[in-house]
């Protein structure tokens, strides 16, 4: 009778514990974040360590909240499809209503203006202004509906800022658009800081960048964790911190 009530035991306390493990082990799974794989976000460093803004964002969170997190590099058009498929659990990037429905908005990180910034001696007071400017930009960059579908704006499509910066220093184009944080990379990047007016930049409006999770790796108690870290952060001016690290100071300024 004592053996048999002690099998039936150790069987109940068997069948209890495995689950308790395997729910345990789920819990303490890291996530797998995309950094976007494009200077100064995300880069591998000589010792193959990624790094830049992104990625040291991402440290920042895990080490305050205690959430772990594996960080992953990604070119950003197959970050979509990967967290459709499962592929990875998230990560940093902007908004977008077309995708909202794989994810779960978790933390706001900030707000990036669009800009368009002219030359020295250009002035932009108005949108209208923007007419009478060429107007360099990116393939493939949608800055807003109405700057991009104006058939008015002389804009002249570019490969990429480097292309836009030498044009505009030699002359054959009057500004470049683009996100804020990105010109002011670009332009401290190829020492052109010089040859623009960052204080006369006409704003076309804001994207939100965010730090976003897939349906299939969100939990309430993970959402708030990395919440209340972001949040965090901001206040005590560590993401300001790094953006600094990468970008330099100016960032501030343009993005203001």
């Amino acid at each position: 009778m004592n053996k048999h009530f002690f099998i039936i035991c150790v069987t109940f306390l068997f069948s209890y514990l495995v689950p308790f493990s395997l729910f345990a082990k789920s819990n303490n799974e890291c996530l797998n974040l995309h950094v976007i794989k494009n200077s100064p976000l995300g880069f591998k460093d000589k010792s193959k360590k990624i790094r830049g803004v992104h990625a040291d964002y991402l440290r920042a969170i895990a080490k305050d909240s205690g959430v772990c997190i594996e960080n992953q590099l990604f070119p950003y058009p197959r970050i979509w499809e990967s967290i459709k498929k499962g592929g990875h659990d998230g990560g940093i990037i902007f908004k977008s209503a077309s995708r909202s429905t794989n994810i779960k908005y978790v933390a706001l990180i900030r707000t990036v203006k669009t800009i368009v910034i002219p030359a020295k001696g250009k002035v932009v007071d108005s949108y209208n202004d923007l007419k009478t400017l060429k107007i360099g930009k990116t393939k493939g960059t949608h800055l807003s509906k109405t700057f991009d579908n104006d058939p008015e704006l002389q804009l002249v499509e570019v490969t990429n800022y480097a292309q836009a910066i030498k044009m505009l220093k030699s002359g054959r184009i009057d500004a470049v658009a683009g996100s804020a944080l990105v010109l002011s990379y670009q332009f401290n990047k190829h020492d052109a800081l010089d040859a623009v007016d960052l204080s006369n930049r006409f704003i076309l409006g804001e994207k939100e960048q965010w730090l976003q999770l897939a349906e299939h790796a969100t939990s309430q108690e993970v959402s708030k964790a990395l919440k209340d870290s972001v949040e965090r952060l901001k206040h005590q001016g560590v993401l300001d911190a790094i953006m600094d690290k990468y970008y330099g100071k100016q960032w501030r300024e343009v993005n203001n």
